[in-house]
């Protein structure tokens, strides 16, 4: 894992060059077909480097980020051709897709977590830097006390964890089994918060 982490970090001083939207946008298609050929059905953790590793699940996860990163630079064509800070809006989308291949690839439930919420500051800046919307100020607004206030009880519940397992590791914690449902919905209340639910996605205007 740690060779597409670096892949990824030594792509991010490539966006300040000007004229290599399209060259971005093919290494991305290129890593991800890469990445389609480091198959992995197993449900064993494989790669494993420093807290990083990857399974069966993590692996389609990290499939779909680069795609869908990829078709993000793919449909955001207007944005290189008016020049709307086309720049940044490459360096946005990379350190977004470096943060969830770290938040998929984490082995530690901790560094899940501090990755999974890092992600939400490249997509602040999405959407009010290049947000098509009028209420793209407010969205963002709600968009970030919603995720911080509600990710609250996920933190809790993983120290909760924590403290009863000894551990963080997710490949140890298979051994252990809850029957908490209160501990349950504190650790899906940071992924219902994001999810285009009724009562759960109150953050996006009207």
């Amino acid at each position: 894992m740690l060779k597409l982490v670096l892949f990824l970090l030594f792509l991010s001083p490539v966006c300040f060059i000007n004229s290599m939207f399209w060259m971005v946008q093919i290494l991305l298609f290129f890593i991800s077909f890469v990445f389609l050929l480091m198959n992995n059905f197993s449900n064993y953790f494989i790669n494993v480097s420093y807290y990083l590793g990857c399974d069966m699940l993590s692996y389609g996860l990290i499939l779909l980020s680069l795609w869908i990163c990829s078709l993000m630079l793919l449909a955001s064509e207007s944005v290189n051709k008016y020049n709307n800070y086309s720049n940044l809006f490459l360096l946005n989308i990379v350190i977004l897709l470096l943060l969830l291949v770290l938040t998929f690839s984490s082995m530690s439930l901790f560094m899940f977590y501090l990755f999974f919420e890092s992600s939400l500051i490249p997509t602040l800046f999405l959407i009010l830097g290049w947000g098509y919307q009028p209420e793209r100020l407010q969205a963002g607004i709600y968009l970030l006390f919603y995720t911080l206030l509600v990710s609250l009880p996920m933190l809790i519940g993983i120290f909760y964890l924590t403290n009863k397992m000894g551990t963080m590791n997710f490949y140890l914690m298979n051994n252990f089994m809850f029957n908490y449902d209160l501990l349950y919905f504190c650790l899906m209340c940071a992924f219902l918060v994001k999810m285009p639910m009724f009562l759960v996605h109150l953050w996006l205007p009207k």
